[in-house]
């Protein structure tokens, strides 16, 4: 059994004409789809590193946690420099009251994007699911 690397980040949305739109940064170093997320740091909680991810790769630190939703995905990864592992990544759900962002030069592209858009961008069923599953809780939301 490979190593555990724990993750954390947020499915970031910003409501706009009612409709949520979600943040995806594009990997440069592998072309995939993702929001914004990354290791924890020694000692750090998975809230904690989603913050820090997510102002570290996008400049938003004007968020609110959407209470009642985290999700866990795992799968195994191989690199050279880590090796094989198995990489465990909690989602969380926040709101952000603008469409506004920086990129940082861990991405090639980025952008807001409608439920569907976003869908056709990911390649990774596990994390669609996630998606799917952060817009149903965002629309059974009272006022959201």
């Amino acid at each position: 059994m490979p190593d555990t690397r724990e993750a954390a980040g947020f499915v970031l949305a910003c409501m706009d004409g009612g409709s949520p739109h979600y943040l995806l940064l594009r990997s440069a170093a592998h072309g995939t789809w993702g929001v914004p997320k990354g290791h924890l740091e020694p000692g750090e909680s998975a809230l904690a590193g989603a913050r820090r991810e997510t102002l570290e790769e996008t400049g938003i630190d004007d968020l609110r946690v959407v209470q009642d939703f985290t999700r866990v995905i795992q799968y195994e990864v191989e690199t050279r420099k880590r090796g094989r592992y198995l990489k465990r990544v909690t989602y969380f759900l926040a709101l952000t009251p603008k469409m506004l962002h920086v990129q940082s030069d861990e991405h090639a592209e980025s952008g807001w994007f409608t439920l569907e858009e976003a869908l056709s961008r990911i390649d990774f069923e596990q994390f669609k699911q996630v998606l799917r599953e952060a817009d149903a809780h965002l629309h059974s939301q009272p006022g959201r």
